[in-house]
């Protein structure tokens, strides 16, 4: 669920364009969370590479069995369209599709995996230090096979259609704080997940808080602070794929932002966020999974594919927006600095058009 921190309800219809690239890398590891208890209070004494563990069978030795292979650049496509109910009110409408794609100068020029490769060999992070050259530069390679033995499997090119979302934002007439240029909205959502791997109903709820300061009369400071909570799968179809077990996932951004207007009346928007998501997979899991991986092959990150799954994930952005009265654009780099591959780097580019 993606924050709102507009102060105010849109005044005409707003189309909305956006398409983003991320680089998603992770090497192919086996997870094995194991049904003996015994065992598993065993595990939770121990640092996680050094518990073993034999996988023979399920009569044998039961446990749930995940095989996780991510790589790929990853294409995403969000239009919407935004229609003002009145001067506090607002709804949002938009579609979302995935394309997975090898990557390269063209398509992805800075998401790819011979980019970021290089950086990595010429600026820092050292030679391979992820193995995405072991296993094959500008590659696609996506198989997952969840712990109930569901598979998911795309190749370079291929296309899922995400689903639709339904967003409501009011905006609150506070004429004490508002008078104080602090303001606030509410957000609500209901999300339907169309593809043939998740066919569910998402709901999520959000509050946001923007405060402005007037630097001058042609420049602003803007600081936002939202939290949302998604109920994930609240209504679930049958033989979905596990893209998770925790159904509540939290998220919360801050956002600072310096704006200028132009003396031909233009706005000119430079912008950093942080954001923060709960884990997708129960964190207790981190007591008593067992990985196997060919850790040997490659320097580090060869566990990320499951261990990212059970942490928080967080990203810093910058973005900048230039905005006319009959188009704005935006543009943006994502970076995940826990270094851990979910995704790399994120790029983005998006167009706004008022009907």
């Amino acid at each position: 669920m993606t924050q709102n921190f507009k102060v105010r309800a849109s005044t005409t219809p707003q189309l909305h364009l956006e398409t983003q690239s991320g680089n998603n890398f992770h090497a192919p590891v086996q997870a094995f969370l194991p049904d003996d208890p015994g065992l598993r209070a065993q595990f939770a004494d121990q640092i996680w590479y050094f518990r073993v563990f034999d996988f023979v069978d399920q009569e044998t030795t039961p446990a749930q069995v995940m095989d996780i292979e991510i790589d790929a650049v990853y294409k995403v496509y969000r239009p919407a369209l935004t229609l003002p109910l009145n001067d506090r009110n607002e709804i949002r409408i938009g579609l979302r599709a995935f394309q997975t794609l090898k990557g390269n100068f063209v398509n992805s020029p800075f998401t790819n995996d011979a980019s970021i490769e290089w950086f990595h060999s010429n600026i820092a992070g050292g030679e391979d230090p992820f193995g995405r050259k072991f296993y094959g530069v500008n590659e696609v390679a996506v198989n997952y096979t969840d712990r109930n033995g569901k598979t998911l499997n795309m190749q370079a090119g291929d296309i899922i259609l995400g689903g639709v979302e339904l967003a409501h934002t009011y905006y609150p007439e506070l004429q004490k704080w508002n008078e104080r240029n602090l303001f606030f909205n509410l957000q609500s959502q209901i999300g339907w997940n169309t593809s043939a791997y998740n066919n569910s109903l998402d709901l999520g709820v959000g509050i946001n808080a923007v405060k402005k300061y007037r630097l001058n009369t042609k420049s602003d400071l803007w600081f936002g602070l939202g939290y949302s909570v998604l109920y994930k799968n609240a209504i679930d179809g049958r033989d979905n794929l596990d893209l998770g077990n925790n159904r509540f996932l939290g998220s919360g951004e801050v956002m600072a932002q310096w704006t200028h207007q132009s003396s031909k009346g233009n706005q000119n928007i430079i912008g950093v966020n942080y954001q923060n998501q709960t884990s997708y997979f129960k964190k207790e899991e981190a007591d008593y999974f067992h990985l196997k991986g060919d850790y040997a092959a490659i320097n580090q990150g060869w566990h990320y594919g499951y261990t990212t799954l059970i942490e928080n994930l967080s990203s810093w952005s910058l973005l900048y927006t230039h905005a006319r009265p009959k188009i704005s654009y935006t543009i943006y780099v994502k970076e995940d600095l826990n270094v851990n591959n979910a995704p790399d780097v994120e790029t983005g580019i998006s167009v706004q058009i008022p009907l």
